[in-house]
């Protein structure tokens, strides 16, 4: 008796590292098959990405994507040394000295509470989307992007868009589609 519970046992503890020898195998290529398709994944973004670069298009839109803001940045930083109104007629009109300091003061303060909002938009949608971030984000992310890469001259030629814009604005949509079905179907 006693040596068939010390079978028993013996058995069981074989078939116990047996198991466990079967987890490690299986976790070991788990990580291995993960690495292999990040690398590749990386791979394929890489390309698009310099697909994308290549083009004329797109160094275009890079360009005014930096260089559009900052010429409203100074357009506004001239307005504020000579602040001028247009009265209708295309003729620029100069406020007076005491309204001058005034309409600057408050175009500052407005300038600055914009900036505040659109910072906490940006870091909130940030937020969002690291929260809804998953293999389906990853899909549309390289869609997108593989999209803008191979369609670009025609997305060019029916919509004047900036084609980092275009990038943006798609995954948000994205985004708020996924995360409007979350709240309605509860999953996702």
């Amino acid at each position: 008796m006693e040596q068939v519970e010390s079978k028993a046992r013996d058995e069981k503890k074989r078939a116990e590292l047996e198991i466990r020898k079967a987890k490690k195998e299986v976790k070991d290529r788990m990580e291995s098959m993960k690495s292999i398709e990040y690398f590749w994944g990386m791979g394929y973004i890489t390309v698009i990405l310099f697909a994308i670069i290549q083009n004329g298009a797109f160094q275009n839109d890079f360009i005014d994507f930096f260089s559009i803001p900052f010429t409203w940045y100074v357009r506004f930083c001239e307005w504020l040394i000579y602040p001028t109104y247009d009265n209708g007629f295309n003729q620029k009109i100069a406020y007076t000295g005491g309204e001058a300091w005034v309409i600057r003061f408050l175009a500052i303060v407005a300038v600055l509470f914009i900036l505040v909002i659109v910072m906490v938009m940006i870091v909130e949608t940030i937020k969002q989307y690291k929260k809804m971030w998953n293999e389906i984000s990853q899909m549309f992310l390289i869609g997108s992007l593989s999209g803008i890469a191979v369609l670009r001259d025609v997305i060019r030629g029916y919509l004047p868009v900036n084609l980092i814009l275009l990038f943006v604005f798609v995954n948000m949509g994205i985004m708020l589609l996924r995360m409007y079905l979350r709240k309605k179907l509860d999953y996702m």
